[in-house]
């Protein structure tokens, strides 16, 4: 795309974006009140510490009171109060913290604001996430048991840490689709501000370096993927814990730090809950990371380090709230969950091909994987040597990347379908969640690296401000890769199929055709038909059988045509459809004309 051209579509973008400053604010004010009421534990110490400990007891007394059907605001209000005694006691030594957040969250306010008006558009936001943000900002408790609404959800036996947090913003500022992406993009500010620190230690934070630190975390970054950070998924928060753990695991290990080593034992137990209370899948990266740190702590002070009390906090706290989570859809939601295959449909034989596919991906995605590399042979190194920090870290970031890829390889081999282990499905989306943890060593030979420049090239300074202004100016001119909900046609899919479950009688059981599209727009209808009509099914491309045969083996009086009408013989053909079902007919109760009045060439 040339420069004109990309300027052109940011300029058309940006026409369309509508700041709202209340999420903004609120979901800024729920990342406060949970990084304060982390001071409980860790009272001085970096900022995203302190809010992977506050996020784990705030998720922990949540599922301690949802499970039980108790309304999730009576944890909220715990967390307020904690943060506002915590606020107080701490008011005068809390200055560390602003000097650090003030210059990074400026470098980041563009970014903020022009994602403040976002609205979902990708497949598992509709899937899942979105429902799941949704349901606990209109219901307040957690979906299961005979009482509560039902969630129309896939995964809705997925635990709720993530949209807990949306929960503590969203009670400030109602419900907004934009705040997972700004939730995710202030974790991203979190850990900028904990790059920073480890780059250049305790020194005065300029905004330039601030600059540097936001980019770092973001572009700059060879594991951030837009699509997952500017959107509702999980993988920001999973990243982050990780690496924010692995921090912890290498002070445990060491011994060192500003605060007693049980407080920091119960920091990584509440960090782990919180990782745990995420996505299913992260037990695999806490036991990664748990099992580095045990075995840098042997390194460290031999046998008898394993034997110390303070493993209790650290293995208790994530057990907590996964045994609270599994007793509860035990009860309530079983079988809404992956599964492992039965041993007969294991991948066994397919494994040489299952690992030629993740090294394809490995090839495509250099950076990170590259990285990795460089990691675990410094982490070799590191756990040999055990000189200092940056040796512990090194062979944490080691061990993580060699230990989860390894659990995605079983995985792929006795959880997934044929297609999805043959295809390494995600697998590059599965390694982002390392980036971070892989981030923190290299933050350190990063902030040598520039402190060598500087003081041979002391001209070399000036690029800060370079780097400021690409981080200020750089969200305006790349709005559409940022903004990729703007897209016209997804828009209007789901305008459309709004609209069309206000036309359906209450409780009308439906379909969507869309026989030329990938099969989102009928993950659209689960979300836009919530608590109005029920989507029995869709058929996409992927499906030969022809639509009109699929449509009228469905059973239902009601289907939402978005593309393929001449193969089904309805009109018009500029037009999604609502279509009825009379006699043996189907009968277009309502249109909904196309962008411009033209069949899309593409369609999403």
């Amino acid at each position: 795309m040339s420069l004109s051209t990309l300027l052109g579509a940011s300029s058309a973008t940006l026409a369309q974006v509508a700041v709202q400053p209340a999420p903004v604010a609120a979901s800024l004010a729920a990342i406060a009140a949970i990084a304060l009421a982390g001071r409980v534990v860790l009272g001085r110490t970096e900022p995203a510490c302190a809010f992977a400990a506050g996020m784990g007891g705030f998720v922990l007394a949540a599922t301690l009171t949802g499970v039980f059907g108790v309304d999730l605001r009576l944890a909220l209000g715990g967390l307020v109060v904690t943060a506002a005694i915590m606020a107080w006691r701490d008011r005068a030594t809390l200055a560390p913290w602003a000097r650090v957040a003030g210059p990074v969250l400026l470098a980041l306010m563009p970014l903020l604001l022009l994602l403040s008006d976002r609205r979902g558009s990708e497949w598992d936001e509709f899937s899942h996430w979105l429902h799941a943000f949704r349901y606990l900002a209109v219901n307040h408790v957690l979906p299961g048991g005979p009482l509560v609404p039902v969630m129309e959800s896939c995964c809705a036996a997925y635990p709720y840490g993530w949209p807990l947090v949306g929960l503590a913003a969203m009670s400030l500022s109602g419900f907004s689709e934009a705040m997972p992406a700004l939730l995710n993009t202030l974790m991203l500010a979190l850990f900028a501000m904990l790059l920073l620190r480890l780059a250049q230690g305790e020194g005065k934070v300029s905004v330039r370096g601030a600059a540097i630190a936001a980019l770092a975390a973001t572009l700059a970054s060879p594991t951030f993927v837009a699509k997952l950070a500017f959107s509702a998924y999980a993988d920001v928060a999973t990243a982050f814990l990780a690496a924010i753990l692995a921090l912890m695991g290498e002070r445990l290990a060491a011994r060192d730090g500003d605060e007693a080593p049980g407080r920091w034992a119960m920091a990584f137990g509440l960090a782990g809950a919180a990782l745990m209370a995420v996505k299913p899948g992260n037990t695999a990266l806490f036991g990664c990371v748990f099992g580095g740190t045990l075995l840098l702590s042997l390194r460290q002070g031999g046998w008898r380090a394993l034997l110390h009390w303070h493993l209790l906090p650290m293995l208790a706290l994530p057990a907590a709230v996964v045994l609270l989570w599994r007793w509860h859809v035990g009860r309530y939601l079983s079988g809404q969950e992956m599964v492992i295959l039965p041993m007969a449909h294991w991948h066994v034989a397919q494994i040489p091909l299952i690992l030629k596919g993740m090294a394809d991906v490995a090839v495509n995605k250099g950076g990170h994987f590259g990285l990795g590399l460089v990691m675990l042979a410094l982490g070799l190194r590191g756990l040999i040597r055990n000189r200092n920090r940056l040796d512990r870290l090194c062979a944490l970031a080691g061990m993580m990347f060699l230990g989860y890829n390894l659990f995605l390889l079983v995985t792929y081999v006795v959880v997934f379908g044929d297609y999805e282990a043959l295809h390494v499905a995600s697998f590059w989306r599965y390694n982002t969640h390392l980036g971070m943890a892989i981030m923190l060593p290299a933050a350190i030979f990063a902030g040598r690296g520039v402190r060598w420049l500087v003081d041979r090239f002391p001209v070399t300074r000036k690029l800060g401000w370079l780097v400021l202004a690409l981080a200020m100016a750089g969200p305006l001119v790349m709005a559409p890769h940022i903004r990729f909900d703007a897209d016209p046609l997804k828009a209007f899919m789901r305008h459309s199929l709004h609209e069309a479950g206000i036309a359906m009688p209450p409780g009308a059981v439906a379909v969507v055709v869309d026989p030329s599209g990938s099969g989102l727009t009928g993950v659209f209808a689960t979300y836009e038909w919530s608590g109005r009509a029920k989507l029995r099914s869709y058929h996409s491309a992927f499906n030969p059988e022809p639509p009109l045969a699929w449509l009228d083996r469905q059973g239902v009086e009601w289907a939402f045509i978005a593309s393929g009408q001449d193969r089904m013989s309805l009109s018009p053909l500029n037009a999604a459809l609502l279509v009825h079902r009379q006699g043996g007919a189907w009968v277009v109760a309502d249109e909904f004309p196309y962008p411009g009045g033209k069949i899309p060439e593409r369609w999403p």
